[in-house]
Parts: structure tokens; sequence; C-alpha cells
């Protein structure tokens, strides 16, 4: 993302450097971990939000920034162990690398060196809200693994995408709303939640239709988790919970609406994203938060 390259390798700097202040016997694995090619939207939205709205790129906002992407990659480290995953980003998971028992404290590492970067930001609203987001992403990650097997409503499955990911792409621009005291704190809460569950419904799309391969493939439909296309095959198709996976795989790919309807999802609340910062001047870096956000139903999706 060459508009905030600067930005963005400084922030690898911080992380990294926070890796070596806090030396242990796995480091160096964590740091293996997170040097693996990703995309760093979060940190990304708050660096061009932050030069959007003309606010200069302090510490304060480098530390937000390496708070959110250590919190999200200690939510990837637990998902793995939790999904019996073999892969993240195209390498041997920590997990299988390490161990269940040591993953779990390396990903409770990544917490913890969160937790002060959180504190360098000097705002208590920040770290109650970063303590909310998790709160609530536990909650949703609780209540998919009760309802295994069974088809969600849509309302369940869109509140369950808000919980399990659009918290933590909100959670650090409502901070940095109360660190720089931005007053459109509910229009950028809003572009966050909308396209947190945009992001969310194009990630369970990928996963369907194969196109991801840096990640499990097929492993929702596998784990008894049914997501938007499924959703939608399921107005067809009765008793679908009784097919194994091929056979809904096999359906949803070889009829192209069940695709299109999610497509038309994403772009149904990647729209509602778009326009809830239509008070941000314009300017290049509201250009490109546009264009990524667009990028979720314009790019990358097949099958």
């Amino acid at each position: 993302m060459q508009i905030i390259e600067k930005e963005l390798n400084n922030l690898d700097k911080h992380i990294l450097d926070s890796l070596i202040d806090n030396k242990n016997q796995i480091a160096d694995d964590i740091s293996d971990y997170l040097k693996a090619k990703s995309k760093r939207l979060r940190p990304a939205f708050v660096f061009l939000f932050s030069k959007a709205m003309s606010i200069e790129v302090d510490e304060k906002i480098y530390s937000l920034a390496c708070a959110v992407e250590l919190v999200h990659n200690s939510t990837l480290v637990h998902d793995d162990i939790i999904d019996n995953a073999d892969t993240r980003r195209g390498k041997i998971s920590l997990n299988y690398k390490l161990g269940n028992g040591l993953s779990v404290l390396a990903g409770d590492i990544l917490l913890a060196i969160a937790l002060k970067h959180l504190v360098n930001c000097q705002n208590l609203d920040a770290v109650k809200i970063f303590s909310d987001a998790i709160h609530e992403m536990c909650k949703g990650e609780i209540n998919q693994n009760f309802t295994i097997g069974k088809l969600p409503s849509m309302e369940e499955y869109i509140k369950k995408s808000e919980r399990k990911t659009a918290e933590l792409f909100k959670a650090p621009l409502d901070s940095l709303c109360k660190i720089k005291n931005i007053k459109e704190v509910e229009r950028i809460n809003s572009f966050a939640k909308n396209f947190g569950i945009a992001f969310q419904i194009k990630d369970d799309l990928l996963n369907i239709l194969e196109t991801d391969k840096t990640k499990p493939i097929m492993s929702d439909i596998h784990n008894g988790i049914y997501t938007a296309p499924v959703l939608y095959l399921s107005e067809d198709v009765k008793n679908l919970e009784e097919l194994n996976e091929l056979d809904i795989i096999k359906l949803i790919q070889a009829d192209k609406k069940y695709v299109q309807r999610t497509v038309n999802l994403i772009k149904e609340y990647a729209d509602r994203a778009i326009e809830s910062i239509d008070f941000v001047e314009e300017n290049e870096y509201k250009k490109k938060i546009v264009t990524i956000t667009q990028n979720l139903y314009k790019a990358g999706i097949s099958g």
C-alpha cells in the first residue's frame, strides 16, 4: 500500500522492537509469524483515516496501530488452535509448529504486548473500547461453537460477523476518535462496522470458492459453520444440514445466483460504509479507503 508505505514500515519496526523488548524462548517463532505477508488492514485504516483528516501520525497513533495488529494476530493464533488449522498465510501455523500449549502462550504474549502499546496511547477510553471489543469477539466465537451444524438466520449470521470481525475494525478507529477528539465518531464507527461485516462475508465466500490459498479451504462447511452462500442455498434446498460438505459446495458452485446474491450482500454493506464517511473531504487517502472498500465486491471473486 504505497500511499502509507512509510507508516506501515514503521509499524513493523515498532512491533518487532516490542518483541525484542519482551524476549523469550519462542520470540523468534512469533516474530517469523508476524513477518508473514498480510493485509495489515486494521492499522492501515488507522493511518489512512488520520491522514485523510489531516491528523499527524505521532507515537500515539503508532501505538494504537501496533495494538490492533497484535490483538488481531493474537486472535488468529488462538483461532488456529481451536480450528486445528495447519497453515496460516501460506506457512505452517504456530500450533503445528509449537504445539497447542505453547501456541496458547504465544497468543497471550501478543495480547500482553498489545496492551502495553494501548497503555502508551494514554487514553482510558481506548483501553475500554478494546476491552469491550475483545469481549464481543469472544462471545461471537462462543456462540458459534454452540451453533455448529445449525443453520442460523441471516440476522444471526450478520450479528456473528459483526462480533467476530467488525468489532476489531471499529475498536482502533473509535479509539482514534477518542485520542484525537474527532467529533464524527458515530460516522466513523458506522464505517468500521459495515466494512467489517462486508469483509467477513467476502472472507466466507472465498472460503467456499477455494480462491484464498493462504487459508484452509472449505473449512467453514467442514466444521459445520454455515455462511451467507449456504444460507441462500438453504432457501431452495430442504434439509440442507443432512448433505455432506462436497454436495453443498457443488450446489453453490453450480448455480451462480448464490455467489451473486452473496456479492450483492457484500456490496450492500460496503456501500453503507462508504456513505458513512461522506463528511471526509476528498483527498488521496479517502480515495484509498473507498477503493479498498469497493474492492470487497469488485475484485478477487470468481467461481
